[in-house]
């Protein structure tokens, strides 16, 4: 909790601008993962679950430093920005101004939760407190809005986000095999739900 402040006062944290939107891919989010989540289908159908273990892997998971900001997403984030239950912000370096995180957030009303959208930091500026910070921020932010819960999405071979957002408190809540394609478990990269409670 010490590097927090630290981290906020040399690395500004202001609320995204329509101009900041195309500058988004200046983030570089990639992560080595030395470890992967593997899933496991049990029980039988209809009511079949999932048996989850991590194991270590025999080559690190290098995963690219780019994210695809394209134009779809470029589109959802103005989207976003445009409405007035959202929380976005960025972090940029003090001297250059290049963008280095963003913390994507959209109140969900219906539900009475929080929809974390993103939450980037740039792999140089890591380890410092920015992502807890930026965190705390969302929960603050969310307990203010007067919101049950903050709710996310991460991947299976994304392992060092799953232990960031367990040590902050979230709990693993969901497994959906079928997220990004019809054999996620045989591909390795399954959605993984996490969810903090508010109340």
């Amino acid at each position: 909790m010490s590097s927090a402040p630290t981290s906020a006062s040399r690395y500004p944290i202001h609320s995204l601008l329509p101009e900041h939107v195309p500058r988004l891919a200046e983030i570089r989010p990639g992560f080595t993962a030395h470890s992967t989540l593997l899933i496991r289908r049990t029980g039988a159908p209809p009511f079949q679950s999932w048996q989850l273990e991590e194991v270590p892997l025999h080559q690190a998971f290098e995963k690219g430093n780019s994210y695809d900001f394209d134009a779809i997403e470029q589109a959802n984030i103005r989207r976003r920005l445009a409405q007035p239950n959202t929380l976005i912000e960025v972090v940029a370096d003090p001297y250059t101004q290049r963008l280095l995180g963003i913390l994507d957030v959209e109140e969900e009303s219906w539900r009475q939760s929080a929809w974390v959208w993103n939450l980037m930091l740039d792999s140089s500026v890591r380890r410092q407190g920015l992502g807890r910070l930026l965190m705390e921020r969302c929960l603050a932010w969310a307990r203010a809005r007067n919101l049950r819960a903050v709710l996310l999405e991460t991947q299976s071979n994304n392992l060092p986000a799953c232990h960031f957002y367990a040590r902050l408190g979230f709990r693993l809540i969901g497994v959906n095999e079928m997220f990004y394609t019809n054999n996620d478990i045989e591909r390795g990269e399954v959605a993984l739900f996490w969810g903090y409670s508010l109340r």
